[in-house]
């Protein structure tokens, strides 16, 4: 009897405290538990609101979009679009095949039903679908577009925005242009100078800034030295340089000493020449 009596005292004592230690356990992991599942819980939080601001600055058009549309009688046409942050565009269209001069337009977008409007004097001209960096035409002028992988625009990027011209608008220059086969470049700084050369030439050309003839269409300078007279003019005319993916927004002709160098332009401190 006592030593059933002595065993029962023993396996209780050891039982108390064995439960005790599963009691103490348990409660220290519970609370483990619960201070993890909040940080887990801020951190889906934060993502999930850092993908939602991600989807809808990418849901909204930006820059330069390029692309060719098709066209009854022409090889298609050009169509290019630079969307503003202030919500204003400018449209060039360029019909391959019948013009070599584009049809200029400006007017305004808004983002409207999942949709990018464009709109021309107040009237609706185009709409369109944006899927990552391409847009796609939905409705041109009031005609619904039954097949819209016929009609698509890709982001370009705009030399202008290149960081390697940075450079030149410290030191002052207002315009740059550039060509290839042979290679050459253009500057002008519009109170001082203008500056043209040529690959292998030993040093460029430089003479005094003349205030340029303008009109609606382009840029004129008429330039007159001790040894031959030259011309450049400049077109708001988009441009692809054909060597980068860079989108110029002017086009560049230097007539020099009888030879036709065309090429390409970028307006370093966004104002116009005068």
């Amino acid at each position: 009897m006592k030593s059933a009596a002595y065993f029962l005292f023993i396996t209780l004592i050891f039982y108390s405290c064995d439960s005790g230690g599963v009691r103490e356990t348990f409660k220290d992991t519970t609370n483990i538990l619960v201070m993890d599942t909040t940080r887990v819980q801020d951190t889906i939080i934060f993502l999930r609101d850092s993908t939602m601001a991600t989807t809808f600055a990418d849901s909204l058009p930006s820059g330069a979009y390029q692309g060719m549309f098709p066209c009854k009688g022409c090889e298609g046409i050009q169509q290019t679009i630079v969307f503003n942050d202030d919500k204003s565009y400018k449209q060039e269209q360029l019909v391959w095949g019948k013009s070599a001069i584009p049809k200029t337009s400006e007017g305004s977008w808004q983002k409207k039903n999942g949709k990018i409007e464009l709109s021309q004097n107040s009237k609706l001209a185009i709409v369109l679908m944006k899927k990552k960096d391409t847009l796609f035409g939905v409705n041109i002028n009031g005609v619904l577009i039954n097949d819209s992988s016929k009609y698509i625009l890709t982001k370009r990027k705009l030399a202008a925005n290149n960081s390697v011209w940075n450079k030149k608008r410290s030191q002052g220059i207002d315009f740059t242009g550039l060509g290839n086969e042979p290679f050459w470049t253009l500057e002008i700084d519009n109170e001082k100078f203008i500056l043209f050369n040529l690959a292998g030439w030993n040093k460029p050309v430089i003479v005094p800034v003349e205030k340029p003839l303008i009109n609606k269409d382009s840029t004129l300078y008429n330039i007159k030295t001790d040894t031959t007279k030259w011309s450049i003019t400049i077109l708001p005319q988009f441009c692809g340089d054909g060597m980068s993916e860079y989108l110029y927004q002017y086009k560049v002709n230097v007539n020099y000493k009888g030879t036709l160098y065309k090429g390409c332009g970028i307006m370093l401190n966004n104002k116009e020449i005068q």
